[in-house]
C-alpha cells in the first residue's frame, strides 16, 4: 500500500518515473489568475513558486500571456486614486485604522444590503468588511469591529482615520470615540485622496467584484458574497504596504 504524504495525499508513480500528487493540476498563469479572482498574474505565479498555493503546477508555456478581458472591462473607466499615507506607519496592531463607507449599490444584495464599510489596520494591512443596509449602521459596525479587535487580538484602537462623511462626524459617533479615548483623524473636505489607503482599497475591491461578476455572468445581487470573497483573498495574499 502506498504511504500518504504529510498532507494526506497519495503519490502516484508513473511509468516514466515522474512522481505527482493525485490532486495536483497543471494550470496556465491566466487560468490561475481567474481562479484567484483576478489578482495580479505575477502574484499568482509567485504564490505557486513559493509553495503558498498547493495542488497546482504552472504551465510554463503560458509565460507572457497575461491579457484578461474582464480586467480590462472593469478598469477601463477607473479614475486613479493615489495610495497616499501621510507620516510613518504605526508600529503596533490597532495603532491606526483606516475606514471608509461605500454605497449605495445600484442593486441591493440578497439580504437587502446597499452599503459596506471597511476597516484596515495600518500595521498589518488586514481588512475587515461589514455589509450595511443603511449608512446609519456605520457606528454599530465599528463597535462590532472594535469588540472583535479587543477580544481576538487584545488590542485597542487608538486612531480612526476617515473622511469627513456624516456617518463619521455625527454626534453619536464622535461621542463614542471620545468616551473610549480614541483619536479621530479626519481628511480635509473634498480630498478623499488624503484617505488614500481606504479609498484605494475601495477601487481594488470593486474592480475584483466587477471582474468576478462579469466573467461568471452572475447577477449583481451577489455583490455581498463577491465583496466578502474579494476581501478574504486580499487578506490571504501578499500586500504591499503604504
Amino acid at each position: 500500500m502506498k504511504p500518504k504524504s504529510g498532507k494526506g495525499l497519495y503519490k502516484v508513480v508513473h511509468e516514466d518515473g515522474e512522481s505527482l500528487f493525485a490532486a495536483m493540476e497543471k494550470l496556465t498563469v491566466m487560468e490561475l489568475h481567474h481562479w484567484m479572482e483576478h489578482i495580479s498574474p505575477g502574484i499568482t505565479k509567485k504564490l505557486v513558486e513559493n509553495g503558498l498555493v498547493t495542488g497546482v503546477r504552472m504551465d510554463d508555456s503560458s509565460d507572457g500571456v497575461v491579457f484578461c478581458k474582464s480586467c480590462v472591462y472593469t478598469k477601463a473607466t477607473r479614475k486613479p486614486v493615489m495610495k497616499e499615507h501621510e507620516g510613518e506607519c504605526t508600529t503596533e496592531f490597532g495603532g491606526e485604522v483606516h475606514t471608509d463607507l461605500w454605497g449605495p449599490a445600484p442593486v441591493a444584495t440578497i439580504h437587502g444590503h446597499c452599503y459596506y464599510v471597511t476597516f484596515t489596520d495600518d500595521k498589518t494591512q488586514m481588512t475587515y468588511l461589514h455589509l450595511l443596509k443603511w449608512k446609519s449602521n456605520t457606528l454599530a459596525a465599528y463597535k462590532d469591529f472594535k469588540a472583535e479587535h479587543l477580544t481576538q487580538h487584545k488590542a485597542c484602537i487608538k486612531v480612526l482615520h476617515s473622511d469627513c462623511g456624516g456617518e463619521y462626524t455625527g454626534k453619536e459617533f464622535v461621542l463614542h470615540l471620545k468616551k473610549n479615548d480614541m483619536k479621530q483623524k479626519l481628511t480635509i473636505h473634498d480630498t478623499p485622496q488624503h484617505n488614500g489607503i481606504a479609498e484605494h482599497l475601495n477601487c481594488t475591491i470593486l474592480e475584483k467584484v466587477r471582474a468576478m461578476l462579469h466573467m461568471s455572468g452572475q447577477h449583481k445581487f451577489l455583490l455581498g458574497e463577491a465583496v466578502h470573497h474579494a476581501v478574504w483573498l486580499k487578506n490571504q495574499t501578499s500586500t504591499k504596504g503604504p
